[in-house]
């Protein structure tokens, strides 16, 4: 059984890959936590003068589901490192370098890829050697083989990660590479103490274990409602959160469940119009008591408002709350861990709500998009030549 499905239904559903890299997750995240104990001398070496060095610029980057990895860990990053780090996508560098790359500006691009083979991470960093000086490049992947990995393989200024195997997902959404890239962006300020960080990596891998376990057949019940709108809302790095939430049920139901995502203030500035009957909110809550103040003044406001639409709310542990229609809170005590931390765990009911959605509609979720309109790894990008 995956995800209360029996393995033989998945693999007739064109389901199986999906499902088992999203129950898969506890166990390559507990591969991560040593693959990462093991390459922490070459980490640290490689990072720690750079981070050391006087005007260094971070960037994360990536494409899609690899962007919002940077969206989720910027301000973690930002916080832990106190260096000038920006998330910023592959997509808006390549077709405006000239807008993010400063030619005497040290700067450290970090880049996320499942495959490694996105034409505008494979630019990015050919852009970023034309352009900048002094670049450093940091390319965490699932993809040993891939052009990313190949490209910058045995050069000074550059050093791979890379995730478990397994995380090279074969489905089309991503799944386990996202929570991996999104894990060992967060060990990047505490790598030289990495030994220090196992008991997290079990928390995390329990806590994950037990949401697929006792929590998959509510979010398959919540499934079969007939929303066609899907609203993710999130503070700070859970933004990042709602924007992976939102693209995850896009993907996996073929554009027929209509999704977005916000901050719980940004929602009220005109996207709260998109709320009808036949809307689903999902409203992840931080752990940080200051912003979850904002995130619960939204859950007030909108569950006293009338209307038929659907509330799902994600907590960092039990709470007594109001207005929810469905309630989902973490059982283990996240309240000294930073509120990054929750986006591994926050994510998965994402993951089973689009997976579960995708076959109460009959698409195949290992490839919703039998077109070959939407690829797993884009193509039809056209590269341009950059001239100054």
């Amino acid at each position: 059984m995956l995800l209360g499905y029996n393995v033989e239904e998945l693999k007739n559903k064109k389901a199986y890959s999906t499902a088992k890299e999203i129950e898969q997750q506890p166990r390559v995240w507990r591969e991560l936590y040593n693959i990462l104990l093991n390459q922490k001398l070459e980490i640290s070496n490689f990072l720690n003068p750079i981070l050391k060095r006087e005007g260094i610029r971070i960037i994360i980057t990536g494409a899609g589901t690899s962007a919002f990895v940077g969206n989720c860990s910027e301000g973690y990053l930002r916080r832990n490192l106190k260096l000038d780090i920006e998330a910023i996508d592959t997509t808006d560098i390549v077709a405006s370098p000239e807008n993010f790359f400063y030619k005497d500006k040290p700067t450290l691009l970090i880049s996320h890829g499942r495959s490694g083979d996105s034409p505008e991470s494979l630019a990015t960093i050919e852009l970023a050697e034309k352009i900048i000086d002094e670049i450093y490049f940091l390319n965490i992947t699932c993809n040993k083989n891939g052009s990313m990995a190949k490209g910058t393989m045995g050069k000074k200024n550059c050093l791979n990660i890379f995730m478990p195997e397994e995380s090279n997902d074969d489905g089309f959404a991503m799944t386990s590479s996202f929570t991996c890239m999104l894990l060992t962006d967060l060990m990047l300020p505490f790598i030289n103490e990495i030994e220090n960080k196992k008991e997290l990596f079990d928390i995390l891998s329990s806590e994950a274990e037990r949401i697929i376990n006792e929590d998959a057949e509510i979010i398959e019940k919540i499934s079969r409602n007939k929303y066609d709108r899907l609203i993710y809302l999130g503070s700070g790095g859970l933004k990042g959160c709602a924007m992976e939430s939102a693209l995850k049920s896009l993907e996996l139901t073929h554009g027929v469940v209509n999704t977005n995502s916000n901050t719980p203030l940004g929602f009220r500035h005109g996207p709260k119009s998109v709320i009808n009957d036949s809307t689903l909110l999902g409203l992840f809550i931080s752990n940080n008591s200051y912003t979850q103040r904002y995130d619960l003044d939204l859950l007030n406001e909108i569950a006293n408002e009338p209307g038929d639409r659907k509330i799902m709310l994600f907590l960092p542990e039990e709470m007594n709350v109001n207005g929810a229609d469905y309630i989902f809170g973490l059982k283990q005590d996240f309240s000294k861990i930073d509120e990054a931390f929750l986006v591994p765990l926050y994510i998965i009911y994402a993951q089973m709500l689009g997976l579960f959605k995708s076959l109460n509609l009959g698409i195949t979720p290992d490839n919703p998009n039998p077109e070959g309109y939407v690829n797993r790894v884009v193509k039809g990008v056209i590269i341009y030549d950059y001239c100054k």
